[in-house]
């Protein structure tokens, strides 16, 4: 758990008390949308710090217990032929299909949505850890031949299983080991055209968006990988991806910078490590998906953008204004030039972003 969270509270809509108040692990949130009635809500995650701050985010979502005419054994937009027999119930949420798709969203609002919400400030979900142990035993059948892509051109086999491994760990919980995703809430990947497109793929996963959070913690070569997993797995021909391709894209692949001050790199360490490695590791591998990793970071090459988060901070991660600019420089310069290869940071820089 995070030291700087004191709690956090689940309030539903415009209520003066929370559900829930969560302080230690597990983070289950338990809602029973038949106490609410139908139409449009909101949860609201409510983070407070020890520092008396407090932080608040919103989730919108609709409940619908009213009687509804629910067809079992076939699906909107399914192509049938010949007979076909189905089901038609009204109101009939006690059934097993309906029961299972009633569990699901509360999987979602319990696990995964507060989860994503809060877990820049907690521990790593045992979910992926699960999903990845499962996966390591066989819990997912492994493919009998090596994975083609399109036209039947083979595709580099050592970047599928390393891209198979970063599935399980950091996606298979929402998108499912079978990358069928849950309707309406995770979208598929098996036939994705975003996945199709390598270009759209690697901007979601490094920046997000849609409600996924972004995984800028990912080198090249995990991004080509997981890139080549997901394009030629759940049925997908998509073809592989190098790791020269992925640093094209990302604008030319690593930076050589210019050669920066020894005793300033010295003096940045120390200020990493009493206030940054508890967080992001001393070796600056963060703690996925909680914390980003530093090391390796493409993001860190705008040096602009890491004065301007040390000084104000984003998310979790608190301001450091309190250091002097001479602090500021020497660590941007450590995680920058140490961590990295993009250069030193100067005071004047600093300065100028106050």
């Amino acid at each position: 758990m995070n030291p700087k969270v004191e709690r956090i509270e689940v309030y539903v809509d415009e209520d003066k008390e929370p559900i829930r108040v969560l302080t230690e692990p597990p983070f289950e949130v338990e809602l029973d949308t038949r106490t609410l009635p139908d139409g449009a809500h909101r949860l609201r995650i409510v983070t407070v710090f020890k520092d008396g701050s407090r932080e608040e985010r919103e989730l919108p979502f609709e409940v619908d217990n009213l009687p509804d005419a629910f067809v079992d054994g076939i699906d909107e937009g399914q192509r049938v032929r010949g007979q076909v027999r189905f089901n038609v119930r009204v109101g009939d949420y006690e059934k097993p299909k309906e029961a299972a798709g009633a569990s699901a969203w509360l999987y979602v609002l319990s696990t995964v949505l507060v989860l994503t919400l809060v877990w820049v400030f907690f521990a790593v979900s045992p979910t992926a850890e699960k999903v990845a142990a499962q996966m390591a035993v066989g819990g997912a059948k492994a493919e009998a031949e090596a994975p083609r892509g399109e036209g039947g051109a083979p595709v580099n086999e050592a970047l599928f299983n390393q891209g198979k491994e970063l599935y399980a760990a950091n996606c298979a919980s929402c998108h499912q080991p079978d990358g069928k995703g849950l309707p309406g809430v995770f979208p598929a990947l098996a036939g994705s055209q975003v996945v199709a497109d390598v270009k759209a793929a690697l901007k979601m996963i490094t920046e997000g968006g849609n409600g996924m959070p972004a995984f800028p913690q990912f080198s090249s070569e995990e991004l080509a990988a997981l890139l080549t997993y997901i394009r030629n797995e759940f049925g997908n021909h998509f073809g592989g991806v190098e790791v020269d391709e992925v640093q094209k894209l990302l604008g030319g692949g690593e930076a050589t910078a210019p050669a920066a001050d020894e005793g300033l790199l010295a003096e940045g360490e120390q200020v990493y490590l009493q206030n940054c490695a508890s967080c992001h590791q001393p070796d600056g591998s963060g703690m996925a998906p909680l914390f980003p990793a530093l090391k390796g970071n493409p993001n860190l090459e705008d040096a602009q953008l890491v004065i301007e988060i040390i000084l104000r901070g984003r998310g979790a991660m608190p301001s450091f204004a309190q250091l002097s600019d001479r602090q500021i420089a020497a660590v941007a310069s450590f995680v920058r030039a140490k961590l990295n290869d993009f250069g030193p940071v100067s005071e004047d820089e600093v300065k100028s972003l106050r």
